[in-house]
This record gives C-alpha cells, structure tokens and sequence, in this order.
C-alpha cells in the first residue's frame, strides 16, 4: 500500500511539474491592408514597430499597447505610411500569456 500510494505521488508530482513548465505560442491574426493606388511601391522603406501586453491571472499589465505599436509606426515616418500589415502574437506560459503586437509599413516621405 505504501509503494503505491508513493507511486501515485510521484505520478502526481511530475504531472503538475509538466503542466507548470508547458507552454505555446500563437499566431493569431495577420492583417495585411490593402494597396493604396496613390503610394509608389519602388520607393520608400520599410518601418517596423513592436508591443507586448503580459498578463497574468487575467490581470492585463499594460492595457494600451496597440496604441503605443501605432505611435511607434507613426514616429518612425514623416511621411505617409502605407501597406501595413498587423501581427497579433499570444506565447501562453502557466497562468500568464504575453500578447505581441507587430506593425509593417512602407514610409513614403
């Protein structure tokens, strides 16, 4: 009784080892806009901008991210951007995720 009750301990133990270290990593949404017939494709650059938003327990650190990737993008150009594209990234940890944000666009100044 006593080695399976050990076990069954054990058992336990590395399951909830294995469920405290998993993860994985989501790609949601790709956005990509559509083409502006007033931009000139051959000229320009390409500016990239990055957020992130952790949460933990379903309590959102920094709830605004989306806007500061959208200032990033805007402050990197002085001109007009076009063709954006939008990637909204999840890596899910125990009990906690990280939501990611990526905006592309083509600077035309």
């Amino acid at each position: 009784m006593i080695k399976r009750t050990q076990s069954i301990v054990k058992l336990l133990l590395v399951s909830i080892l294995s469920m405290a270290s998993a993860c994985s990593y989501s790609i949601h949404q790709q956005y990509i806009g559509s083409m502006d017939p007033n931009a000139s494709y051959g000229k320009g650059k390409w500016v990239e901008a990055t957020s992130s938003d952790f949460v933990i327990l379903s309590f959102a650190m920094q709830s605004n991210y989306v806007e500061d990737a959208y200032r990033q993008l805007e402050n990197q150009c002085k001109g007009r951007i076009a063709q954006v594209t939008t990637e909204h990234l999840t890596a899910y940890k125990f009990l906690s995720y990280e939501q990611k944000l990526v905006l592309k666009g083509l600077c035309q100044s």
